[in-house]
């Protein structure tokens, strides 16, 4: 049996995130027998590990704030993660992010590692990075130094090959997987489109609104319910001078929440100019919902025929998508046939094996 050694990196990051549900999904469905996982940490308030998946980890309850906790978090789980490199028994080593604190341990040891790349986005948009923050050097290094590369879509594969000059044999391609956890609560809104996650930058989202903000004359009803971070005050007084302020709502949902919202949209909105894949675009296809997206990066691969497409850059472009969606009835519930159907080409268990299938060859 082979023993995969996970790292508490971004589970001691992310209460919620597209990371962190991709490798509590792997580790907890690796076949029986074959591969078990350990993951060496204390403290842990990761959604998707405690409650999906039902792990006991510690918790303090203060401070109340997160970011403030989980910085006594990162100090306890980095030392036992640090430790479990250097003296437990592992075959492969698969880090949850890019500090590269384990790699001194791990090449000393003769341990193959196994590293996955979600996106290029901080290589993509340079601009919207921190000074302080070392994400790009440090997945550079470790992209070169490890012994295989998990990228979560074609276009994810064509960018570091691009950017970073890394031999594509060295990358295999395995696309995220997703399935429904819990029954959707009851309905939320009436008539309105879905916008999910971060709003800032290249996710497209303000220049998005003033493209479509016209719609709300022709339709009295329509909203736009927005989850992610609650809007900032620039957001809001910006709504106040389009007139739309009414026409935003904002809900921090939980998943039987997200799950009706998904179900009850007109349809859900992802303008981003690049992500490394979407998972939204499964949750909306998994719940029936209509899905508008840009036609950039990853987002044709993942979705196919089963969604409608628009140019970000194109505002013109951007409303007449919109507007087409909401007045066609049958164009809603075509997306939503072909949407389910596409669901089903990305379970968890096809993202499992094909990862099972990587491990196999180190």
């Amino acid at each position: 049996m082979k023993k995969i050694l996970y790292d508490n990196q971004m589970f001691t990051l992310q209460r919620f995130g597209g990371v962190t549900r991709y490798f509590a999904d792997l580790m907890y469905n690796l076949p029986q027998g074959e591969f078990a996982a350990e993951i060496p940490m204390r403290f842990c308030e990761n959604h998707y590990v405690t409650e999906t998946y039902g792990r006991k980890y510690d918790k303090i309850s203060f401070p109340k704030n997160y970011r403030i906790r989980r910085q006594i978090y990162m100090l306890t789980n980095k030392h036992i993660s640090w430790k479990a490199i250097r003296f437990n028994e592992f075959d492969i080593f698969h880090p949850t992010y890019f500090n590269p604190y384990f790699l001194k341990s791990v090449k000393k040891r003769q341990k193959p590692f196994v590293l996955t790349v979600h996106d290029m986005t901080f290589e993509r948009y340079p601009q919207d990075v921190l000074i302080y923050d070392r994400t790009i050097p440090h997945k550079r290094r470790l992209i070169a130094e490890a012994d295989h590369i998990i990228a979560v879509s074609e276009n994810t594969k064509r960018d570091i090959v691009e950017l970073l000059g890394t031999d594509p044999s060295k990358i295999s391609v395995v696309h995220h997987g997703y399935r429904m956890v819990t029954q959707p609560a009851q309905q939320l809104f009436d008539r309105y489109v879905l916008y999910v996650g971060e709003r800032k930058g290249y996710k497209n989202f303000l220049p998005w609104l003033s493209a479509i903000r016209s719609i709300f004359n022709l339709d009295p009803n329509l909203k736009v319910v927005c989850t992610g971070s609650p809007f900032t005050s620039a957001e809001l007084k910006l709504f106040e001078k389009w007139s739309i302020a009414d026409r935003l709502v904002h809900i921090a949902a939980n998943d039987a929440q997200m799950a009706s919202l998904y179900r009850h949209a007109l349809c859900f909105v992802f303008p981003s100019h690049y992500e490394g894949f979407g998972i939204p675009i499964l949750e909306a296809f998994a719940n029936g919902c209509p899905v508008c997206l840009s036609n950039a990066s990853s987002f044709p691969e993942v979705a196919g025929d089963a969604a409608i497409f628009f140019n970000p850059n194109d505002a013109q472009s951007m409303l007449d998508t919109l507007k087409e969606t909401l007045v066609s009835a049958t164009l809603r519930e075509e997306l939503r046939s072909k949407g389910v159907e596409r669901s089903k080409e990305f379970s968890i268990e096809r993202m499992v094996s094909q990862t099972c299938d990587v491990y196999r060859k180190l």
